[in-house]
């Protein structure tokens, strides 16, 4: 019930939800109680000590009329009206949620003209407008925003025919010709209420301030050139518009190429191709040759200097580990000595990649811009023809030793085919039961196997073996997916890979220098080919793209999916049944945030629902990090593997149980999440996908 009780009796409870900023504009807003009183109630709930209560909702209201207590501005026992509820919790936050939810909200042009009116008819600033209706100064600039839209679309906002979220999607311009331009094409147009479609109309395709091409160009040096710049007001984050297009594509095609033609002086290279984007086409690469510089060996006085670095090395390590205290000088003399010792050996390994002038003439490589907008150099180098070396003794007819040929010269005594074929066998059961009988060898074959199949993979080198790690195809051909986070990392990791073996003329010698690697570069090598294997699956209840196994590796890697995806109209929510989309709202938000939406039209739905997935909606800070994590079920990593109907069978086990693998040599066995294959995913089939 509401009854008045004396302000010197009233705290303010920690559960108040406002931890921070509690001071930020309490002084205009104790002015304003001052003038206008006290025209809303405080929520509160007793304590122990009779006629004493804690304030659960209200708590500036309270701090303000303490400070005007505090001045003398109001009587010492002046008292306030309080709702009193009981010392229950959930009663408490339920009524704090009514407080807020329970008024019957305004038309939003009504708010909007009501804002406009505090300001321009009763000179109140933004920040006096923010206290006195207890919202955000951004809350306020986003209405007069709206109160500034072009006469058609302001009144469709008050008439009910468009949303809000269509509204701000006009306003996020302050050209109100565009505004009405757009508006009047949008009439007729399919999906033309969609807040997507509209910004891209209003925008015209504008880049944001964070794009990272933008980034590359510079603010300052794109508005030198009269470049024009809008702020959206509705998005989260205080980005910007840059609207001239075509000056951005200018001044970055301009800056990259300046920088490839000084590469190219700098390091004497044939070309240095500028591509103006955040990878290299796949295409692009395919019509050029891939050239891979060997590592020359160490010399002796290389090799002496690099054993007594890692001598030292170690020994400093041990030090640091074992007697010198963190933070004394000896120990920072000694990390500043290591860091030393590693740019030493940096050196020398990188003097054993160097390329003769001779060859460099004939290579090249690209530079692009990196996702953080700095200019990056393509770690591999390309050439238009197959590179000469003017250095390399003649060729002898009779091929490639080693690369499928056993070499120049005499090869004994004809053989018939048949003797050949059965030697060829006698002596591959020989050297495989060798190889098996030597795991650390057998280890570096089958990474060297998939390594070299994934850097020759468009030349034809036998290899005499049987293990591929082809790349798996996408299963939609013209689906292109290198713009995205995960895609730019496995080029990043494409482009990691040490190549310094690839160059070399015979297979013996590749296998050799491969095997010469550390135990970090060839772990990379069987990371990056085994990973490319893996076929496209998703996390459904049936069918070819089902693979409980995949959603297994995903748990063991702890794959945060919402890291490095977020659905969008486009992706995903533009393309689903719209009880798919509520049934999203309500995973986040609860039956409430359901029902606020459960009207709403398909494609408005879809943009709302993509929104607050990306962290732009305007709801409360709870259900925002809940939308910003939230996945469709199929793309999470949460499919549990089923276990085959029929039992496999195996010729490991087959003997000791007696059961004759012949026998179910026809049978149809439904092996769970594999049991259907896709037709699509053939091996052959020569896919763009490759490029990974």
């Amino acid at each position: 019930m509401i009854q008045s009780v004396k302000v010197k009796n009233l705290t303010l409870s920690k559960d108040n939800v406002r931890k921070r900023s509690r001071e930020v504009g309490l002084e205009d807003f104790a002015e304003s109680i001052a003038k206008n009183g006290l025209l809303q109630n405080l929520v509160v709930t007793p304590l122990k000590k009779a006629g004493t209560f804690t304030v659960k909702a209200g708590g500036r209201r309270l701090r303000a009329i303490q400070l005007l207590i505090e001045r003398g501005t109001l009587p010492a026992d002046h008292e306030v009206p309080v709702l009193v509820l009981a010392n229950d919790d959930a009663a408490s936050v339920g009524a704090s949620l009514a407080e807020n939810r329970q008024r019957v909200p305004m038309n939003p042009a009504d708010d909007c003209e009501a804002f406009k009116t505090l300001i321009t008819q009763f000179g109140m600033t933004v920040e006096q407008v923010a206290i006195q209706q207890v919202v955000s100064v951004r809350f306020v600039e986003q209405r007069l925003a709206l109160a500034n839209l072009a006469p058609p679309i302001f009144e469709a906002l008050g008439a009910g025919d468009i949303t809000l979220a269509v509204a701000q999607a006009y306003a996020i311009t302050a050209d109100t010709d565009r505004q009405a331009r757009v508006f009047a094409q949008m009439q007729n147009a399919y999906y033309g209420n969609q807040p997507d479609n509209i910004r891209r109309a209003i925008l015209n395709g504008s880049v944001k301030a964070n794009d990272a091409k933008a980034r590359f160009v510079g603010r300052e040096a794109y508005v030198a050139a009269g470049g024009r710049i809008e702020g959206d007001l509705f998005a989260t984050e205080n980005d910007e518009n840059w609207i001239d297009v075509d000056l951005i594509e200018t001044l970055a095609a301009s800056k990259l190429e300046a920088a490839a033609a000084e590469l190219a002086l700098a390091e004497g290279l044939a070309f240095v191709t500028p591509i103006a984007a955040t990878h290299v086409p796949y295409d692009l690469e395919r019509q050029l040759h891939e050239y891979h510089a060997p590592a020359r060996a160490l010399t002796d006085d290389e090799i002496a200097r690099v054993e007594t670095l890692s001598a030292e090395n170690d020994a400093l390590i041990d030090q640091l580990e074992q007697e010198l205290p963190d933070g004394s000088t000896e120990a920072e003399a000694a990390n500043a000595r290591i860091e030393a010792i590693e740019r030493e050996l940096e050196t020398i390994e990188d003097a054993r990649h160097e390329i003769d002038p001779a060859l460099k003439a004939q290579i090249g490589t690209f530079v692009y811009i990196g996702g953080d907008g700095e200019p990056r150099v393509h770690t591999r180098l390309f050439s238009e023809k197959p590179v000469v070396d003017p250095n390399a003794p003649p060729k002898e007819s009779g091929g490639v030793a080693g690369d499928g040929d056993a070499g120049d010269g005499e090869q004994g005594p004809k053989l018939s085919a048949t003797l050949i074929d059965e030697l060829a066998t006698q002596r591959r059961q020989i050297l495989v039961a060798h190889v098996a009988s030597d795991p650390g060898l057998a280890l570096d074959l089958t990474i060297f196997l998939m390594a070299q199949n994934v850097v020759f993979e468009q030349a034809n080198i036998p290899n005499h073996s049987t293990l591929k790690s082809g790349a798996a195809g996408f299963p939609i051909f013209a689906f292109r997916d290198e713009g995205s986070m995960a895609s730019q990392t496995i080029d990043d990791q494409r482009q990691k890979l040490d190549t310094s073996w690839a160059g070399l003329p015979t297979m013996t010698a590749r296998f050799d220098a491969f095997r010469a690697l550390d135990d970090e570069a060839r772990g990379a090598w069987v990371a990056f080919s085994i990973a490319r294997t893996l076929e496209p699956t998703l996390n459904v209840a049936e069918g070819y793209r089902s693979n409980g196994f995949h959603d297994h590796l995903g748990r063991l890697l702890d794959i945060q999916v919402e890291n490095w995806w977020r659905p969008t109209a486009e992706n995903f929510f533009g393309r689903v049944k719209k009880t798919v989309m509520l049934d999203a709202l309500e995973e986040i938000g609860g039956p409430i945030l359901r029902g606020r939406y459960k009207d709403a039209k398909k494609g408005d739905l879809a943009g709302t629902c993509a929104s607050l997935c990306n962290g732009q909606g305007i709801v409360e800070a709870e259900i925002r990090e809940k939308a910003t994590a939230w996945l469709p079920e199929a793309m999470r990593f949460d499919g549990i593997e089923k276990a085959a109907r029929t039992p496999l069978h195996s010729s490991f086990t087959d003997d000791e149980t007696g059961t004759d693998p012949d026998e179910d040599e026809d049978t149809d066995l439904d092996t769970g999440d594999d049991a259907v294959i896709d037709p699509d995913t053939h091996d052959d089939e020569e896919d763009f996908s490759q490029a990974a």
